[in-house]
């Protein structure tokens, strides 16, 4: 069975507790680029709040997955996208 971490770290105005199955550094990473990202999006939107600005990161991060996804997909069945034209 896998040990659980617990990891706590705050986002935005908010602390949270995550549990997962990643090590401390990995979920340092993690938070680090949660913070660059909710950052960035600050900037561009300084009057978002926090929940707008999570949604939205959610939003960018689901669509940079598909993307990947998609040229992962195309890698592993090339044959699929030739039928396609």
């Amino acid at each position: 069975m896998t040990s659980k971490n617990r990891y706590k770290f705050t986002f935005g105005e908010k602390q949270l507790t995550l549990t997962t199955d990643k090590d401390n550094l990995f979920m340092e990473e993690v938070e680090r680029l949660a913070h660059e990202k909710y950052d960035t999006i600050k900037e561009k939107l300084p009057k978002a709040d926090d929940e707008t600005v999570a949604i939205l990161m959610a939003i960018n991060t689901l669509s940079k997955q598909l993307e990947r996804e998609m040229a992962w997909d195309e890698k592993e069945h090339p044959e699929a996208e030739e039928d396609k034209a």
